[in-house]
């Protein structure tokens, strides 16, 4: 019994990783491809250029400030992956980036930026679903969603939630992107296809994909 309590904490602690990895991975896509990033990526860069300070660490500041309000609320939802999240996806970004640079490795031309779009936006929503699926924490923004959907008890749905705090960080973003001009390089197509998909498209991964493939992992008291 111990060693498949074991195993099932490894598979879900390799479920966050994977996932976790994906998102920043797609992440550092998006802003090569400059076809304009997911939300709260867009908030984060126009904020960090505004203020000259590197992408990863700003991102990695702006959780820990949403992290204190989810510790008071929501503090179950912190864990593994809250932390490995928080640490890892602005700092695996900035590292694709430097890599991609390094090789001068471009998306050009509109047929491949397009085809950069979908794949993204596929892999950054089964990397959420994965790593949340996993139940080891979640990341300070993703937690925000389900926060809104708990304290109006189910009113407003995760989907709807993570609509509107989109959107939000969506006009942020720009904000702070136009005092650099980078406004149009951070908001794009690919910002407003996030912003109304991805909790639609999240949850959907869950349900019909993620959720399953960890439900044998999870401990019984977790499984939803």
């Amino acid at each position: 019994m111990k060693n498949q309590n074991i195993k099932a904490y490894l598979m879900r602690g390799l479920a966050v990783v994977i996932g976790i990895f994906m998102v920043g991975t797609v992440v550092g896509l998006f802003k090569i491809a400059a076809v304009g990033a997911d939300p709260f990526t867009a908030m984060n860069t126009g904020i960090s250029s505004f203020i000259g300070m590197q992408f990863g660490t700003l991102q990695l500041i702006v959780n820990a400030c949403i992290l204190f309000f989810i510790f008071i609320f929501k503090r179950q939802f912190i864990g593994f992956g809250t932390i490995f999240n928080m640490v890892f996806v602005g700092y695996t970004a900035d590292f694709l980036m430097w890599i991609l640079e390094k090789w001068q490795i471009t998306f050009e031309t509109w047929p491949v930026r397009i085809m950069m779009l979908a794949v993204a936006v596929f892999l950054i929503c089964i990397g959420d679903a994965l790593y949340i699926s996993a139940d080891m924490g979640m990341s300070p923004y993703d937690a925000a969603g389900y926060i809104v959907e708990s304290l109006t008890k189910g009113n407003v749905q995760f989907r709807t939630a993570r609509i509107v705090l989109d959107l939000i960080c969506v006009a942020v973003g720009f904000a702070a992107g136009l005092q650099t001009d980078i406004q149009w390089k951070i908001i794009g197509m690919g910002t407003l296809i996030l912003a109304f998909g991805t909790g639609p498209l999240i949850q959907f991964f869950r349900i019909h994909w993620s959720d399953k493939l960890l439900l044998p992992f999870l401990e019984k008291k977790d499984r939803r």
